[in-house]
């Protein structure tokens, strides 16, 4: 299976913003760390969408909340597709039942909820989270 690049820089931000009960805009975080990607592109913005991704991805395949959650559109939601994806990622870890638990934006609240929780939590911060030299 291929690598996931995740960019450390765009994943401590995130974390930050977690621990801080925070949410960003795609085009914030965009503009904040130069990704280079143009958002009026519709293949630059599924590219950065699926590099915000990757570190969820990669924070679940580790146990960790789907960091992602945080990104959101200046409507305060996130895509379907991104939405549903958060779910799918989410199903196993959390043992979540397609019956009771649906990815809508009470799906995502109660991730970013998770994701607030998990961050704050001091020996999570030092053990996983962004390493300050």
């Amino acid at each position: 299976m291929e690598e996931l690049y995740v960019d450390p820089e765009i994943r401590a931000a995130l974390i930050d913003l977690a621990v801080r009960n925070k949410t960003i805009t795609y085009s914030r975080l965009n503009a904040d760390f130069d990704t280079g990607y143009n958002l009026q592109d519709p293949d630059d913005r599924d590219g950065f969408a699926e590099d915000i991704q990757a570190i969820s991805i990669k924070e679940v395949k580790n146990g960790r909340p789907p960091i992602s959650c945080v990104v959101v559109y200046k409507s305060g939601s996130v895509g379907k597709d991104m939405l549903e994806s958060i779910y799918t990622m989410c199903q196993e870890l959390y043992d979540l039942d397609p019956e009771t638990t649906k990815p809508n934006s009470k799906f995502l609240k109660s991730m970013q909820a998770k994701c607030n929780e998990y961050w704050k939590i001091p020996a999570n911060y030092r053990q996983f989270g962004p390493k300050k030299w």
